[in-house]
């Protein structure tokens, strides 16, 4: 019988980039104290990974959005004015 994960990687995909991290700060913390046993380390190792690719990808998206806003407030090269 499979092992149902504690974490659902759907729910984890949606979290904030606060949330996020708070979570890999707490699955290193559960991981580094080592009272967990090897096969729930990887586990919770494999969920940081999504964790960590979910605050990229956050931090992507807010890149591109200050990118598009910032482009926005340049005057045109061709020096049109108004």
């Amino acid at each position: 019988m499979a092992k149902r994960p504690d974490h659902s990687e759907k729910a984890d995909a949606e979290l904030s980039f606060e949330d996020a991290l708070a979570q890999v700060e707490a699955v290193i913390e559960s991981i580094e104290a080592g009272e967990i046993g090897l096969e729930k380390s990887l586990t919770e190792y494999e969920r940081g990974v999504r964790l960590i690719k979910r605050c990229r990808e956050v931090l992507a998206n807010a890149e591109q959005r200050i990118e598009m806003l910032t482009k926005d407030l340049k005057p045109s090269a061709r020096g049109d004015s108004e």
